[in-house]
C-alpha cells in the first residue's frame, strides 16, 4: 500500500491521481445527492461547417464511444489511465535515473498511456451502449402515431405506462391520458403527442 500510494503520488502517475481524484469526489457527491449526476449528455461530435469532427469528441467517435454520457466516459478513462501509469510507473519509468530523461519520458507515457485508454474504455462501456440508447429512444418523439398496450393498472392524466415493440425490443413509455378517457391495463390505445417538457406520450383510444 505505501508503494502504491509513493506511485501514484509521483510524475506522471499522479496527474491522473488527481484526475481520477476528482472523478471518485465527484461521484461521491452526486451519490449523496448534492448534485445532479448527468446522464443526459452523451459524447458527440462537434462537426464543423465543412463537415470534419475535431477536438475530443472526434477521438472518442473514433474509439467507439459516442453516445454514452459524458461523464461515465471520462470516469473510466481516468480508471484505466491511472491504471495502466501506475503499473508503467512501477515496473518501467522508476528504472530511469531521475532528471530529464525521466521526466520526458514519463510525459509522452502519459500521452501513450491516454490514447491506449480509449479503446479500453470502449471495451468496457460497449455493454452501456444498448442501456443509454434505449433510454434515449423511450424519450423522444419518434414514436407518436403508433400502437401501444397499456402496461400498469391503469391510466389516468397523471400515472400510467404502455409498452410497444421497436425493432423487436419491448420498450416502456410513460403516458398519461385525458380525464374523460381512463384505460385499463391491456387497452389497446394511440400514441398521439409527445410532451418534451415532461417525457411522457398522450394517449387516445385506439379505433379498430
Amino acid at each position: 500500500m505505501e508503494e502504491l500510494f509513493q506511485v501514484s503520488t509521483n510524475f506522471p502517475t499522479v496527474i491522473f491521481s488527481v484526475v481520477l481524484g476528482v472523478v471518485v469526489v465527484y461521484w461521491i457527491v452526486g451519490l449523496l445527492g448534492l448534485v445532479d449526476l448527468d446522464f443526459s449528455g452523451d459524447v458527440d461530435a462537434d462537426i464543423d461547417a465543412d463537415g470534419s469532427i475535431g477536438g475530443l469528441s472526434g477521438f472518442m467517435l473514433t474509439f467507439g464511444l459516442s453516445g454514452i454520457p459524458f461523464t461515465l466516459v471520462i470516469s473510466i478513462v481516468a480508471l484505466v489511465c491511472w491504471l495502466i501509469s501506475v503499473y508503467t510507473q512501477y515496473y518501467v519509468l522508476d528504472l530511469l535515473p531521475s532528471g530529464w530523461l525521466y521526466f520526458g519520458a514519463g510525459a509522452i507515457a502519459n500521452v501513450v498511456i491516454f490514447f491506449i485508454s480509449l479503446p479500453i474504455a470502449a471495451i468496457m462501456l460497449r455493454p452501456f451502449k444498448s442501456m443509454f440508447a434505449t433510454a434515449e429512444t423511450a424519450s423522444s418523439a419518434k414514436f407518436v402515431g403508433l400502437e401501444a398496450t397499456i402496461s400498469t393498472s391503469s391510466v389516468t392524466p397523471t400515472f400510467g405506462q404502455a409498452k410497444i415493440f421497436n425493432d423487436g425490443a419491448e420498450i416502456l413509455l410513460d403516458v398519461r391520458c385525458a380525464e374523460d378517457q381512463l384505460f385499463n391495463r391491456g387497452d389497446k390505445v394511440l400514441l398521439i403527442e409527445y410532451n418534451a417538457d415532461s417525457h411522457v406520450y398522450i394517449v387516445a383510444r385506439y379505433a379498430i
